[in-house]
Formats: structure tokens, sequence, C-alpha cells
């Protein structure tokens, strides 16, 4: 059934990767950086990853970083690279799709799962860390995120990162009614967002 009222209130962290916190993984796991075969074999359900999230790897549209316990899957985070789709950006509701436009040396930070058994490891922190090693070489020097602001969860683990608050953008809908709003643009050294999907000012003025 399609939602009646969408509230969608997001915060931009961003951070230079100097600055991120050094996090190592706990004994007896391995930060990797996964290739399209990597993924095809940890891809289905229980992992929220399909082959479609193969493609992202195989364009260069993004790179995946992942946590190993042995064989097993504890977690990844996704890195996307210039322009930013919608469909990397959002909360769950189509309309809450919000594209991105990079410059060259910033990173976009999306799709990061930890699987529940290794919750509470700091995996999160540990992918950032080992991204910030790996990153350089693709000249990325910047990582850009996006979280609802009543994640508190996430609030206190980015803030913990080093990441700190860079923009807001909101796009609230009750029926016909709707309020959006957007970082000032540019922000962040150059990051410039698109409009929401949902965003009823913009399909008025097109």
């Amino acid at each position: 059934m399609r939602r009646f009222a969408i509230a969608n209130q997001t915060l931009f962290f961003g951070c230079e990767l100097v600055s991120l916190s050094g996090v190592p993984c706990p004994e007896g796991l391995t930060a990797v950086q996964w290739s399209e075969n990597d993924l095809l074999q940890h891809q289905g359900e229980e992992h929220y990853l399909d082959e479609s999230h193969a493609t992202w790897l195989g364009d260069g549209r993004a790179i995946c970083f992942a946590v190993m316990d042995e064989e097993k899957l504890a977690g990844f985070a996704w890195i996307a690279l210039g322009d930013v789709p919608g469909e990397m950006n959002h909360d769950g509701h189509p309309d809450t799709q919000l594209p991105l436009f990079l410059p060259d040396d910033t990173g976009f930070v999306f799709h990061v799962f930890i699987l529940p058994a290794y919750r509470g490891q700091r995996l999160y922190a540990a992918l950032m860390s080992y991204a910030a090693e790996q990153l350089p070489d693709h000249g990325v020097g910047k990582l850009l995120l996006t979280t609802e602001c009543t994640n508190r969860s996430a609030l206190r683990s980015v803030n913990r990162m080093g990441f700190r608050e860079v923009g807001r953008a909101w796009l609230i809908k009750v029926g016909p009614i709707c309020s959006v709003g957007y970082p000032e643009q540019p922000f962040f050294g150059g990051v410039r967002t698109g409009a929401y999907v949902g965003d009823l000012h913009e399909r008025i003025n097109d």
C-alpha cells in the first residue's frame, strides 16, 4: 500500500579521510575490497545483495568494502563515486530518492549493513577505517553520507568516527501538500543535490 504521508528529514555528514578515527577489525575478522565475483558468492535476501549490485562494481560507479569472518560475511559498506543516482540515496520510499553530484575527490557512503550476529563490534567504523586506507588510490580524500535525523544509533556512530554535519534536506508530504528543503548549494567542497523524486514543486516547474 502506498504511504499517504512521507516525512523524510535527512542529515548530511562529511569527513576528511585523514580525520577518520582508526578502528581495526576485531580479532579473527578481515576487511577486504570486493570484486564482482566476491559479491555474487554472497548475494541473497539475507544479505540485501543481488546481481544489480554487482553492476555497480562492474561499471565503476561504486566500490564495496566487506568484513569477512573467514568465508562468512560479517558486514559491508558501499562508496559511490561521481554522480550518485537517487536509487543509492533514499529511505526506502521511491519519493525520497535524492540524487547527488560529487566532486572527484569525494565518495558517498551508502548501503551499509552489518549482520545481526556481528553488531556491537564497531564494524561500521572498521569498514570506514579500511576505506580510508584504500580510497586515496581512487583519488578520494573525503567522504559524505546521509542518515535520518531520528536514527540515534547511526548519529552516535558517525559522530564517533569523526564525521560532522554539513547540510540538511527534507521532504514532507501529506496528500497534495508538499514541503521540501535542500542544503545550500554547493556544500562540503562542491557537492550538489538534485531534487527529491517526490518534490511536487519540481513537477510543477517542469
